[in-house]
């Protein structure tokens, strides 16, 4: 479809139903708010052209003159403006591993529709956006593990209908899958893993996280799912049990970094208490309360000799046993 076309359909949709009309101006300043780049004769050329094939009528009985539909037509089914087509295709990249298959492929039309409307209007400012916005991993990119499309089929609607499933379930390092009776809670995407909040029969009020591609068959038993009293899964995933959590200790965490790697941290700070000086001999002391994690040591440890562990002790001992441990290896 011509962008032109695009244009006209989309002024349809702008104009109200008679007797309330919008004015020339008014559709001017509106399309290029949703981004088409249009002048007043343009509008009005395209008005005139609407006017002999559809049931649009121009109030000129007093200033300013006013469009509207005819108040006995039949409106149009909407069409996708600039906007509406960037915010899909943005959202799509995020929404794909979020859904069950079978339920992206459904709505995809849209997205699909979405880049088309993007591509017809090259010259437009909201299509040069998408051209030129990225999200990046800020870590190492991994490829998503495969997942049993049935088996998440079935986990999602049960999420949605708060059922109970019997699923087959296989731990790391387990020769062969249990048969386990599951109550789901919630779904997490955590870089390319997705992870199911849920709790077991025999320990309902108990959640744990398990990831999605662990499991080989779920299929619903006919029972609805339990919930815990009060359960949030914003509280569960804020007291950093998706994080390996260690212990429900807070870390008043002191460490001193070089300056180059430390410079982030000057600009986006580990808690909203971080405590920060620049030293002397230009390196960065860093002072804040952090959650008894592996992702903290990990993220320590990727640093290398790039930063220093003052405090906790026992924290400090940590890292210089790995440190140990890596030199022996390499050795």
């Amino acid at each position: 479809m011509p962008e032109s076309s695009l244009r006209q359909i989309q002024l349809l949709q702008i104009l109200p139903r008679y007797p309330s009309k919008v004015s020339t101006n008014q559709m001017l300043m509106e399309m290029r708010d949703l981004g088409y780049v249009v002048s007043l004769r343009m509008i009005q050329r395209d008005l005139e052209s609407l006017e002999a094939v559809m049931p649009i009528v121009c109030d000129d009985r007093e200033r300013p003159f006013g469009w509207s539909w005819h108040q006995n037509a039949f409106g149009l089914q909407p069409s996708m403006d600039p906007i509406e087509a960037l915010t899909f295709s943005l959202a799509e990249q995020y929404l794909e591993p979020l859904m069950p298959s079978k339920s992206f492929k459904r709505i995809k039309i849209f997205f699909d529709r979405a880049n088309s409307v993007l591509k017809k209007i090259k010259r437009n400012e909201i299509s040069r956006w998408r051209d030129r916005v990225r999200v990046e991993h800020q870590w190492q990119r991994l490829e998503s593990p495969k997942i049993n499309e049935k088996a998440e089929a079935e986990v999602y609607d049960a999420l949605l209908k708060s059922r109970q499933l019997k699923v087959s379930y296989k731990n790391r390092n387990a020769p062969r899958a249990k048969e386990r009776v599951i109550n789901p809670l919630g779904l997490v995407l955590r870089g390319q893993i997705h992870y199911l909040i849920c709790s077991f029969e025999e320990d309902a009020d108990n959640p744990r996280f398990l990831p999605l591609h662990r499991f080989l068959r779920a299929e619903w038993n006919g029972n609805e799912a339990y919930e815990p009293v009060n359960f949030s899964i914003d509280k569960y995933i804020k007291e950093n049990n998706l994080s390996y959590l260690y212990s429900k200790r807070i870390f008043h965490l002191e460490a001193i970094f070089e300056s180059h790697a430390g410079f982030h941290l000057t600009e986006s700070a580990l808690s909203k208490d971080q405590e920060l000086k620049i030293l002397d001999d230009g390196k960065i002391y860093i002072k804040a309360p952090v959650s008894d994690t592996a992702q903290l040591r990990w993220w320590l440890l990727g640093f290398g000799g790039q930063v220093e562990v003052i405090f906790p002790k026992s924290l400090r001992e940590e890292i210089k046993q790995s440190a140990k441990d890596m030199l022996k290896l390499y050795r």
